[in-house]
């Protein structure tokens, strides 16, 4: 026998072979009732398959969804028949050798053979070389085929091969469709006698038949008779047995196989079979020929059913088998999925289900063993004698299939009629006596265990879990790839495959979805359910939660009021591409429950090799009772399935009754374990629920009984379950609470509506059957059953709510926009009172100072009566209060609070003594509650403002400052000042260094000082604003050392376009701040007249507000000069529309402020033009360059309707006032002045911004090199710092780093503002008197009007070159191409250029040039440029290059004798001739005599050589230009020239012939010693040649090779004319010469 290893992957040397594929069995007009598979030994000795199977899938090739096993051997050259399932028409097959109950398509399918028994995992012709498969087909459209696919079959035609078997391992080749012919194993057996037999005889004591294959005739009474259904035979019992249970040691009954005879028998009938005995899939039968049975006339005692229980053993099974059975006891639905394809019902004999042993028992106990046990002891089969497969023969009707009388999991059953105990498919069956048909009564009745609801539970706010059995309203229909499952018309129901989606196909398809869940939560009346299963909305380029709130919308409908709401997805959600397309949501009853707080998520662990890459994030909600109550924590969680293994070790399915992936859901189960202690605080209560895909005592959920959870659903409803799977049932669904919400658990109910039902009823099951059993009931909404638990309320504690309203950098926005501002403050304020709370307006600092016209023009004392008007109670004080000086801010701003009505805090604000010079706190009450406000102000505020005014301050590090207060005010001592809460007002903030919308543990990781008022900033502050870096952020950030407690961190970007709120629940009894919620408010849209009208206070600010844009229209409003288009700062917040960047719009007709401080402008380079023109007279320092700190951009030139520059616009551009200085500085520190941009302090600390772009007059370009160490560190890197610029060109020159610069700017940046601290050391500083608004104005006149310049002079390039080779590649990178200024064009293309050639065109996307170019061949070596021009902004990146290759424009490095010419040229011996476009060699030129001498000359390196007064040749005069070289060659010897009748003659304008310049090298040689050949080399040269012998002497030593005909012989061609390139080679050989 071949052992069944000998073959691993499709090979036309296999043994065994897929023979034949039959697929319509039972179809309409089919030729036989069942699909099968025959195989083929196609080898000359037996082949045993055991272990081994045949596997189906469908036409895809992707899911090996049918698997039937093996057993046995399959001797040489015999068939092996495999039955598969089928259905009523057709013939019976042959007696099988192995069944398998599964379909196949008729047409198109895939069929593999394995030598395994578990599923293969391969896909399509991927199988055709898995190690696995023997042998695998693909027929019609099947994807899985070895070499070409197999023709299609159907329900008349199978494919097949040919009668020898031939096999190449070519589908396509090797079958073809036909008439089917199944056969299966031969029996060689002799016909012997049939042996006259009892059926007890025959069925013998053991498990096997003593007579298999042999013939034997026996007796019995028709007990059972299938002559439909495809059972194809009766049950005989010997006549007068049955009732007596007891010492039976084998059965009197046995199953006939004959589908010629069924026919001829009925129930009742006394017959005589003659037939041969045998085992059919462990069915002891006989099978029967036609003619095999007579109905006997004679008399029979009856047959009286046994009247027993089940039997728990196989043994005492065997000896029942095919008897007649009356069961008694207690019997119960344990398995209800199978139902629907087979119409058979799992039974268990008792009370109760069949359970997982996990459910009840530690996974691989002995208790364990114990349940599986007893599920082998009490598990049976109800069928319904047929074997149809009702999914393929959908115009039938399963039995046990009910809508209104329903058959269940858990359901009681009462026998009504006697059954055949039977074996089929691997299990003990109760048969009925004959075929079930839908409509025909059951030989059982089973009770309604229906509940209209869920028990009562109690409590005052109820929670649950339910499955929404992936609810998706991005449908199938409306996805591009996405496959169907269809119903039994072919109409698409739910999406199959191919697409994202996981749920219903169309509109029709999903309203029945809905229905059901509607009807199912509904009825559920949770105060909060948490879903799973439901569409994560925004993965799929929704709008977020757009699924849940769809299905909100549906209870709202059905309920007729808004009684539903949702909580909206969490911030703490990881990036979409971290996410699945299935997520977690929780909605709720508003008038039952209430959410505090904002959601949370476990959001930071699913990213590669993290626990919740291959699960749903935990998501978590906390709720009050709506009537009041403590808060319970709500976690909802859908966990890795079992299905799959996942990544980590241990996800191997253990065998151990956890599934796969335990090893994922312990650690998704230790990382949420890990979490709940940062989002709670101690003594909450925490209820987790969901779907853990774990069962009661698996490992997961062991994780949360060490932490003291308690499952509410096992230990306050027990011995119910949530799930049931292959007929055992537990529950994966649970409610797990903490200690302090057990304490308050009521109840608990697993609302068995889903898990019992038979999967016909679900949605996804419409239409599969000849009787719709759909209804929009709840029953069968999903897999998964809900559980529900009761709560009750707790003790409600009372607390003081204490708003906080907050701004910060105003910088005197009065505008058009103020009264709505204002209206803001108002509404919120209203808000907070409305809810029973007090409020604070506060400010982190800069509300005046870099103001708007409106407000500058007037000292910024509308600002101040505007805040004055919204009682503004407290601020910190920001570097622009200093903008004026110290005296300025005390004297004038502050007055002693006859001005400004609030307080300016600056705690880290010392004189030369360390004393503070400005309040420290202020405490303020909040409705009885006392609130400290502690203010700081940036440490880098002397580079921000101007020295003079701060003169003799320092400023020291804010968080220290904050802690020292902080510490004082929560000491207990009354006397220094005590606080309920304390705020901390920080006038810094997280770094410009980091994108907008960066994460706060980004902004953390980013360092800097942000990291430190995160990480540092002292516990007992309660909430934390701050300011100065212009970002937008509400967060809730860990409280350091005290883990699970979180604070409000908010900005809220800049001039009010948003109003921080921070709200805080404050304990008076425990003194504590209980909850703290953050979020930034955006300005109020509601109009202006209506706020006027509600608040008095915003009525006031509006007059403040008209009356200073009256004063201010007297100057403002006066025409200085025009603009083509909008001029305008960068803005990170903003993207390319349609070739144009737009900045996202806030509100009104222009777009905010960008105020991207680290981009590149318009407005930027306009201004450094500005100041150029304006100082470039030497009169005003003689200015070479202008340039603009881009703090000082105040506000935009915007093009608006007619393009008009007003003098409050062009004023509010430079508010600042500042003088115009200029110095002097070098080169070098001209680069370092550049460098500088990435910023440090002069302590060498990265400030908040830890860059800032400087705008340049527009006769200034450079590039810069990213990251110059390459570690991935972009900002605050000390290693990079002095690195980064790569070039600088000023006015068309590379930068002469010992020249010298004059930069015309503001005395703030000349001063070293902005901690640009190079301009401190330049020289011939001087103040032109001139103040920025004035020249700028002047300016803006003069050149008016004035347009943007689009063209970027700062690139950064990667591996930027220093050296380019003609000829050659040349590769690097150009980013940062395209500006954010306003109506930026995006550029699409680049042009490179070295020199004035023209390389090549390369594509720019996102702002980025890759460019890979081969380089002219020819060109000018040397010093030149290499140019990128970028279209169509026009911006030009010109970096400075030494050009390697040829000096001369027309010999390329390509020439064949370019290295010689190089050589020439460089060692000086020909130059070429210079041209207005280079040198040129002219290579092909003949050398001209004149030349040759000058050549040899050279070479030769001659010095001290005095020519004759008397020329030695007639035709060169002492005046020629090569005199001194052609005298040189003559008194060499090396050229005598020719006598003629004149006198001796050199011909300096001649060609040199090959044959002349042979000699000439000869004799340059000092004509070494050498013996010519007797033959010549070379056909065309004679040794009768006057130069044979220097000619042969040149071929010797290789100066000279000639050429090679194509006849194999070599001329030297000795009249030719020497070309300058062979001139080049010949001599560059000589010089090589060894």
């Amino acid at each position: 026998m071949v052992p069944a290893s000998a073959w691993a992957a499709v090979d036309p040397a296999a043994a065994v072979v897929i023979n034949e594929v039959y697929g319509g069995g039972g179809n309409t007009g089919a030729t036989y009732t069942h699909d099968y598979i025959e195989l083929r030994n196609t080898s000359d000795a037996a082949v045993s398959v055991d272990g081994w199977s045949v596997q189906y899938a469908s036409s895809a090739g992707t899911n090996w969804s049918g698997v039937a096993g093996l057993s046995g051997e399959i001797p040489a050259g015999e068939l092996y028949l495999v039955e598969l399932d089928g259905g009523a028409n057709g013939d019976p097959l042959p007696t099988p050798d192995a069944t398998g109950r599964f379909n196949m398509s008729a047409s198109n399918g895939n069929v593999a053979l394995a030598s395994q028994a578990g599923a293969l995992s391969c896909q399509t012709t991927a199988c055709a070389s898995d190690a696995a498969v023997v042998d695998l087909v693909g027929f019609g459209t099947g994807a899985a085929y070895a070499g070409s696919q197999a023709p299609a079959g159907n329900n008349t035609t199978s494919v097949a091969r040919d009668a020898e078997g031939t096999n190449t391992a070519n589908n396509g080749d090797d079958f073809t469709a036909g008439t089917p012919t199944p056969g299966a194993l031969a029996d060689d057996a002799e016909p012997t006698e049939p042996i006259e037999l009892t059926i007890a005889e025959i069925q013998g004591t053991g498990d096997m038949t003593p007579y298999d294959g042999e013939a034997v005739t026996t007796r019995g009474i028709v007990t059972a008779a299938y002559p439909s259904g495809g059972m194809n035979g009766y049950v005989l019992q010997t006549a007068g047995t049955g009732g007596e249970t007891e010492s039976r040691t084998a059965s009197d009954g046995i199953f006939i196989y004959s589908s010629a005879t069924v026919g001829e028998v009925e129930i009742g009938d006394f017959v005589e079979v003659t037939g041969n005995a045998g085992e059919y899939s462990g069915l002891t039968q006989i099978s029967v020929a036609s003619g095999g049975v007579t109905v006997l006339e004679e008399a029979a005692d009856p047959i009286v059913p046994l009247a027993m229980t089940w039997p728990e053993t196989e043994a005492e099974r065997e000896v029942i088998e095919s008897m007649l059975i009356a069961p008694e006891g207690d019997f119960t639905v344990s398995n209800t999925y199978a139902t629907n394809q087979y119409g058979s019902v799992g039974l268990a004999a008792g009370t109760g289900p069949l359970l997982q042993p996990t459910e009840v028992a530690l996974p691989g106990s002995p208790e364990a063993d114990a349940v599986e046990a007893d599920n082998e002891a009490r598990g049976v089969v109800l069928d319904d004698a047929t074997t149809t497969n009702y999914l393929s023969n959908g115009d039938l009707t399963p039995p046990y299939v009910s809508l209104t009388e329903p058959v269940r999991v858990g359901t009681p059953v009462t026998f009504t009629e006697p059954l055949v105990v039977d074996y089929r498919f691997g299990a003990w069956t109760f048969n009925p006596t004959s075929p079930l048909l839908a409509d025909a009564d059951a030989p059982a009745t089973f009770a309604d265990t229906r509940t209209a609801a869920p028990e009562e539970v109690g409590g005052d706010l109820t929670v649950a879990s339910f499955n929404v059995l992936n609810y998706f309203t991005t449908l199938g229909a409306d996805t591009a790839g996405c496959q169907a499952y269809t119903d039994r018309d072919g109409n698409p129901v739910t999406v199959r495959t191919g697409c994202d989606p996981r749920g219903a196909w169309g509109e029709a398809d999903l309203q029945r979805q809905q229905d059901k869940l509607v009807s199912a939560i509904t009825a559920t009346d949770a105060s909060v359910v948490g879903l799973m299963e439901i569409e994560n909305s925004a993965v799929l380029g929704e709008t977020a939660d757009e699924a849940t709130a769809t299905l909100v919308d549906a209870l709202n409908a059905a309920e007729g009021s808004d009684v539903w709401a949702y909580v909206p997805s969490s911030a703490d959600l990881p990036p979409l591409d971290e996410q699945d397309v299935i997520t977690n949501a929780i909605i709720y009853q508003v008038a039952e429950a209430t959410p505090v707080g904002e959601s949370r998520a476990l959001g930071d662990q699913s990213g590669s090799g993290e626990p919740f890459v291959n699960a749903r994030e935990p998501i978590g909600q906390a709720f009050e009772p709506a009537d009041g109550g403590e808060s319970v924590f709500v976690v909802v969680n859908h966990f890795k399935s079992k299905g799959s293994a996942g990544p980590l070790p241990g996800d191997e399915d253990a065998g151990d009754g956890q599934g796969s992936s335990n090893a994922s859901r312990v650690a998704q189960a230790e990382a949420l374990r890990d979490w709940l202690p940062e989002v709670t605080e101690d003594g909450d209560a925490v209820a987790l629920i969901g779907d853990f895909n774990s069962y009661t005592m698996e490992d997961p959920l062991q994780v949360f009984y060490a932490e003291g959870f308690h499952n509410a659903g096992a230990e306050l409803d027990p011995e119910s379950y949530s799930y049931s799977f292959s007929g055992l049932s537990g529950s994966l669904d649970h409610v797990l609470l903490n200690e302090a919400a057990m304490d308050r658990a009521t109840g608990a109910d697993i609302w068995n509506i889903n898990a019992p039902e038979s999967v016909a009823l679900e949605y996804s099951r419409y239409n599969n059957h000849g009787t719709l059993f759909y209804d929009d009931s709840a029953y069968r909404s999903s897999d998964h059953d809900p559980i529900v638990v009761g709560l009750t309320a707790g003790e409600e504690s009372e607390t003081e709510l204490v708003g906080l309203l907050n701004i910060n950098d105003f910088h005197g926005r009065i505008d058009g926009n103020t009264v709505a501002f204002a209206g803001t403050v108002a509404e919120q304020e209203k808000l907070i009172s409305d809810a029973g709370g007090s409020f604070l307006f506060l400010s982190a600092g800069d509300n005046i100072g870099a103001s708007v016209f409106a407000s500058s023009s007037q000292g910024d004392q509308p600002t101040i009566d505007v805040l004055n008007a919204l009682g503004l109670a407290a601020s910190a004080v920001g570097n622009h209060e200093f903008d004026q000086g110290l005296d300025d801010l005390i004297d004038r701003v502050m007055e002693g609070g006859a001005n400004a009505a609030w307080p300016y805090l600056g705690a880290n604000v010392y004189d030369a003594a360390g004393v503070p010079v400005l309040p420290e706190y202020e405490i303020l009450d909040a409705g009885g509650v006392s609130v400290a406000v502690i203010g700081t102000v940036t440490e880098e505020t002397p580079a921000l403002v101007s020295p003079g005014g701060i003169e003799g301050l320092t400023f020291g590090d804010p968080v220290e400052a904050t802690n020292r207060v902080a510490a004082q005010l929560s000491d207990g001592d009354e006397g220094n000042g005590e606080a309920d809460i304390i705020v901390a007002e920080f006038h810094e903030g997280a770094g410009a260094g980091t994108p907008d919308g960066s994460t706060l543990e980004q902004e953390v990781a980013a360092g800097g000082v942000f990291a430190q008022i995160v990480e540092e900033t002292s516990p007992v502050v309660d909430a934390i604003f701050t300011g100065h870096t212009h970002k937008e952020y509400a967060w809730m950030a860990p409280v350091p050392g005290e883990p699970g407690r979180e604070r409000p961190i908010v900005q809220t970007g800049s001039y009010g376009e948003f109003l921080g709120k921070v709200l805080l629940e404050f304990d008076p009894a425990t003194g504590e701040v209980v909850s703290a919620s953050a979020e930034n408010i955006a300005r109020s849209t509601t109009p202006d007249a209506e706020l006027i009208a509600e608040f008095p206070m915003v009525a006031e600010v509006d007059e403040i507000v008209q009356a200073a844009l009256e004063v201010a229209a007297e100057i403002g409003d006066e025409p200085i000069g025009e603009v083509t288009a909008d001029i305008t700062t960068a803005n990170a917040a903003g993207s390319f529309v349609d070739g144009f960047y737009e900045w996202d719009l806030v509100e009104g007709a222009l777009p905010t402020k960008g105020d991207d401080r680290a981009s590149e402008s318009t407005l930027g380079a306009l201004v450094g033009d500005a100041l150029l023109a304006s100082l470039s007279d030497e009169l005003r320092g003689g200015a070479d360059i202008g340039v603009v700190n881009p703090g000082g951009l105040r506000a935009e030139l915007y093009y608006d309707q007619d393009g008009v520059i007003t003098y409050a616009e062009a004023n509010a551009v430079l508010p600042f006032l500042n003088n115009l200085w200029t110095t002097t500085l070098t080169g070098e520190q001209v680069v370092e002045m550049l460098e500088q941009q990435w910023q440090t302090t002069s302590e060498g600390e990265v400030p908040s911004r830890p860059y800032l772009q400087l705008g340049l007059s527009s006769n200034v370009t450079y590039t810069y090199e990213v990251d110059p160490d390459g570690d991935g560190v972009l900002l605050g890197d000390a290693d990079d710092q002095g690195r980064h610029i790569t070039s600088v060109m000023i006015d068309g020159e590379p930068l002469d780093p010992a020249g010298s610069y004059t930069v015309g700017s503001f005395s703030f940046l000349l001063q070293g503002g902005d901690n640009f601290r190079v301009f401190t050391e330049g020289s011939d500083t001087r103040d032109t008197g001139l103040v920025d608004r004035d020249a700028w104005i002047d300016y803006l006149t003069e050149a008016s009007p004035v347009s943007p310049d689009f063209a970027r002079q700062a690139v950064a390039v990667q591996d930027q070159p220093e050296e380019v080779t003609l000829g050659e590649q040349v590769v690097f990178t150009a980013s940062m191409l395209n500006l954010t200024s306003l109506n930026s064009p995006e550029n699409t293309t680049a042009t490179v250029w070295l020199g004035e050639t023209e390389v090549g065109e390369v594509p720019v996307v996102d702002g980025q040039a890759v460019v890979d170019l081969v380089l002219p061949a020819t060109g000018q070596a040397g010093a030149s440029e290499l140019v990128l021009v970028a279209q169509p902004s026009g911006t030009t990146v010109t970096m400075p290059v030494e050009v390697i290759g040829s000096p001369f424009i027309d010999v390329a490095p390509s020439n064949m004798f370019y290295e010689e010419i190089l050589w020439l040229y460089e060692q000086g011996i020909s130059t070429g001739w210079m041209t207005p476009q280079g040198a040129q060699f002219r290579p092909l030129e003949p050398i001209n005599r004149d030349a040759m001498a000058a050549f040899l000359y050279r070479m030769a390196d001659v010095e001290d050589y005095t020519p004759p007064a008397t020329s030695p040749f007639v035709d060169v005069s002492t005046s020629n230009m090569f005199y001194t070289e052609i005298a040189w060659l003559y008194e060499e010897g090396i050229s005598t020239g020719w006598m003629t009748s004149a006198g001796r003659e050199f011909r300096p304008l001649e060609p040199i012939a090959r044959d002349a310049m042979a000699a000439f090298l000869y004799r340059m040689a000092d004509e070494p010693e050498f013996t010519p050949p007797t033959v010549s080399p070379f056909v065309d040269v004679s040794t009768s040649n006057m130069f044979y012998t220097e000619i042969t002497w040149m071929q010797a030593t290789g100066i000279a090779t000639g050429w090679v005909g194509n006849n194999g012989t070599s001329e030297y061609k000795p009249l030719n004319d020497v070309a300058r390139d062979a001139m080049a080679a010949f001599l560059y050989r000589f010089d090589h010469m060894e």
